[in-house]
């Protein structure tokens, strides 16, 4: 009996993994549009890219620096665009994988100086 509970934890373990490789350089797009980009991801699972707003956001298409990590199937990253007064915006967004191909996360957004916090989910599908 623990020899079936130890290959189905290895299983179960593999499988997560092979989701996480699936951050390695790749596109997303949110069901509202949003597109991000993971441009490097390391071996221990950090990854970095760029998140391009939604088309339907008050600010469009707005690049944001995006880091982030995968733990298993969690998935966690920041979005950052602090360089400019204009679309300013920092997110939090958490998350896990649904799928090899599928993310759901929630994020946290908050305006820098205003202290305004606005709150969503999202699901990202691999392009």
């Amino acid at each position: 009996m623990s020899r079936i509970i130890v290959a189905l934890f290895l299983v179960m373990a593999s499988t997560a993994a092979s989701w996480a490789q699936g951050l390695s350089p790749s596109s997303w797009r949110s069901e509202s549009g949003a597109l991000l980009k993971v441009v490097r991801v390391d071996a221990g699972g950090a990854f970095s890219g760029v998140f391009l707003s939604s088309p339907t956001n008050p600010c469009p298409v707005v690049p944001y620096d995006m880091a982030g990590g995968v733990r298993g199937l969690r998935v966690g990253f920041r979005t950052s665009r602090n360089w400019t007064s204009d679309c300013s915006m920092n997110a939090v967004w958490s998350g896990r994988f649904v799928s090899p191909t599928t993310i759901a996360v929630r994020w946290v957004a908050t305006e820098p100086g205003r202290g305004v916090r606005i709150r969503g989910n999202e699901i990202f599908h691999r392009l």
